[in-house]
């Protein structure tokens, strides 16, 4: 596994879980310790605006009937408003919708559970809300790295595209 530097991990954005970044240029976007959690790193390939998000659940529920505009909700916790919110603030940004491609990482089955199976667990759950959405955004979804039972580090290179993989033990992925 390549290590990053510490000045390449200064040169970079932090992504917080339940949180997303949006960039242009040579910045680069970095999430870490997806474990079921997914990773969506979503850009246009034109003007070289691009966004990462650190989902943490599959779809906002309401318990509230009043909240229609999810007051005091962290949207990008979840799949479904999250990746809404990203993508707005991206053509805000300059991205043009119909340009927007996307690569996934993470969704690892972190626990092994004999009640719940894989295709059931949070993770599954997290990667099949995610490519619903971006079916539902009209996004392309042109590379992932999903399931398995370890966690992962990515790093989204807005300008080129690259979503780097790493992961302890084993090689750097670049999707």
């Amino acid at each position: 596994m390549a290590s990053l530097t510490l000045q390449e991990l200064e040169s970079m954005i932090t992504v917080n879980m339940g949180d997303y970044k949006v960039a242009q240029g040579e910045k680069k976007l970095i999430t870490r310790d997806l474990g079921s959690c997914v990773g969506i790193a979503i850009r246009d390939p034109k003007t070289d605006v691009g966004g990462l998000i650190h989902i943490m659940l599959p779809e906002y529920v309401s318990y509230e009937q009043d909240d229609a505009v999810h007051s005091n909700v962290t949207t990008a916790k979840y799949a479904d408003i999250g990746l809404d919110e990203m993508v707005d603030i991206l053509v805000e940004n300059g991205a043009k919708r119909d340009r927007l491609v996307a690569k996934i990482a993470g969704g690892a089955h972190m626990i092994a559970n004999p009640v719940i199976s894989e295709s059931r667990d949070i993770s599954s759950k997290n990667v099949a809300a995610v490519k619903k959405k971006l079916g539902e955004l009209h996004i392309p979804l042109l590379a992932e790295e999903v399931g398995e039972h370890y966690p992962r580090t990515v790093v989204f290179d807005t300008s080129s595209g690259v979503l780097r993989i790493i992961t302890s033990g084993r090689e750097d992925r670049m999707l």
